[in-house]
């Protein structure tokens, strides 16, 4: 009987763990109808984590941009926003679900907006 206790303890752990590793690696998201509503809230911060050469072409206004492959080396700039909600985007949602990851790990509360730019029904800066 102690076997058995054991064994399903284990895998009790086991199981828990594995839960717990999916979840983590998982982004949270927002659609980009709702976050167009929170665009001008002051409690939320927008930022593109494309290239600065496709923040350029066309971006949602007033947002900043640090690209991806920076994001890690350039984090404290964000410091000013750590009390805010972040919304992250890129072009697709691809590279977005990725910074939130490394986000929520230094410990923001970010979303990432689903189809990025190519889902943003909203106002668009050109330039």
């Amino acid at each position: 009987m102690k076997n058995i206790l054991r064994l399903i303890k284990r895998i009790s752990i086991s199981l828990s763990m594995v839960i717990f590793i999916f979840c983590c690696n998982q982004s949270v998201t927002i659609e980009s109808n709702d976050a167009m509503v929170l665009l001008n809230n002051v409690d939320y911060y927008f930022l593109d984590v494309r290239t600065i050469k496709e923040h350029e072409t066309n971006s949602i206004p007033n947002t900043d941009c640090i690209p991806l492959q920076e994001l890690e080396q350039r984090i404290e700039e964000l410091n000013k926003h750590r009390k805010k909600t972040v919304i992250v985007y890129c072009r697709s949602g691809n590279r977005s679900s990725t910074a939130v990851k490394i986000l929520n790990q230094s410990g923001f509360n970010s979303f990432n907006m689903i189809d990025g730019m190519n889902g943003w029904k909203g106002e668009i800066t050109k330039n």
